[in-house]
């Protein structure tokens, strides 16, 4: 199997490097704006200058180099980047989301069926044992419908203001709305273990804290210059103090430098984005929203996304007619209850856990899945786009009822 890889930031290194891990893939060729990730790929994965790219024309053009393209690249980039790579006959591992509209996104389906080529969304919660377990104990019939579900992502402060105030989703109208950049994974997990078309959605939600009005007095454009050191934000106590003082040089802190240093880290805050006061910058993707749907049967489901938490973790209820599952993935538990029969503890870190990867395993065990799918084993694909699109058209929907005051809107 030979995978390619456009976009070589966090997610696209992360996933090349499960790869690379499994041992049953050859590194074909990478393809990133910025030449310092270009050189880490070269040395990590033994690359010939031929098969690095600066440009995305440029790599395109050199025809089909592998099996499967994997799409990490910014949210605008991926109609293009999918479309290019699906005509050159190659599968995909696209990030999500999907892309920016539900017309994007039905493009890129149609043109998937009409080549006849796969595509696996990164959907990566679906692999993660605490939400695998669930589905499996739904599957199983003993609880009987599910009635409503009720989700809450606590994205973390510090997670808010660097990926969504100072990062690259703080712009919706250049990246996605939060509702589908940051929850359709949520929105995917709601649908699957339901299980049925949802019909209705409506949202409400604001950008209500990070902005100018809410700056501590004497507060300085860029942190480094600011007086005001006991704010939660700081960028030099959050990803110097917290991050690099800590020898933790993994994701967030990788996002500011390529290998970094905490030279290279103090001059990313010095002259970059996440250096800026979080009340001074140019974000408009809300802080808080909520998201109500309606299934076919009649079951509904909530979601709640904040960014005022101090932990970054989802917790989950889900409520069926003849019992209940529920609980918080900080502890990897949960709680199944049969009304008037059996209650249970479920550990799903003993499952699987976290793995040492992101998204409680469900990075790895995504990479894991379609690896032994090419390699002709027993795969899911739970995450086939077939499967993955009804959470975008939620989420489109959703920003639709958000931006006309929480208006009911018809799927």
């Amino acid at each position: 199997m030979k995978i390619a890889v456009i976009g070589f930031g966090s997610r696209g290194s992360l996933y090349t490097r499960l790869y690379a891990d499994l041992g049953v893939t050859e590194i074909a060729a990478v393809c990133d704006i910025r030449r310092e990730r270009l050189d880490v790929a070269k040395q990590r994965y033994g690359l010939s200058d031929d098969r690095l790219f600066l440009s995305d024309a440029e790599f395109f053009a050199k025809g089909k180099l592998a099996d499967l393209y994997i799409v990490a690249t910014p949210d605008a980039c991926h109609k293009a980047h999918a479309l290019a790579a699906l005509k050159l006959g190659a599968d995909l591992q696209l990030e999500k989301p999907i892309a920016r509209s539900p017309g994007d996104c039905n493009q890129i389906y149609r043109a998937a069926k009409k080549l006849g080529r796969k595509i696996f969304v990164c959907h990566v919660l679906r692999y993660a044992p605490f939400f695998s377990q669930i589905k499996r104990e739904l599957n199983g019939g003993r609880y009987g419908r599910v009635s409503t579900v009720d989700m809450t992502e606590n994205v973390a402060y510090w997670h808010q203001a660097h990926s969504y105030v100072r990062g690259n989703w703080r712009d919706t109208d250049k990246s996605s709305p939060m509702i589908v950049a940051k929850c359709c994974h949520d929105l995917d997990i709601l649908a699957w273990l339901i299980n049925e078309r949802c019909k209705a959605v409506s949202s409400m939600g604001s950008l209500d804290y990070f902005k100018a009005e809410n700056a501590p007095e004497g507060s300085a454009q860029r942190c480094l210059e600011c007086t005001v050191k006991d704010c939660p934000y700081n960028a030099e106590r959050y990803y110097i103090g917290e991050c690099v003082d800590k020898n933790y040089f993994d994701w967030p802190v990788d996002v500011l430098a390529v290998n970094p240093t905490r030279e290279s880290v103090y001059e990313a805050l010095k002259t970059g984005p996440y250096g800026r006061c979080v009340f001074k910058c140019d974000n408009n993707a809300v802080d808080h929203q909520v998201a109500d749907m309606l299934f076919e049967s009649g079951a509904t489901a909530h979601l709640t996304m904040t960014a005022f938490s101090k932990d970054c973790y989802r917790k989950i209820h889900v409520h069926c007619q003849k019992g209940e599952i529920y609980g918080d993935m900080r502890d990897n538990k949960l709680v199944c209850n049969i009304f008037g029969g059996e209650s249970k503890i479920i550990d799903t870190a003993k499952s699987g856990g976290d793995g040492g990867f992101g998204h409680g395993g469900g990075d790895y065990l995504l990479v894991k899945d379609i690896a032994g799918l090419y390699a002709g084993q027993e795969a899911t694909a739970l995450t086939d786009i077939e499967n993955s699109m009804q959470s975008h058209i939620i989420g489109f929907a959703a920003e639709k009822s958000r931006l006309n005051g929480g208006k009911l809107i018809k799927i």
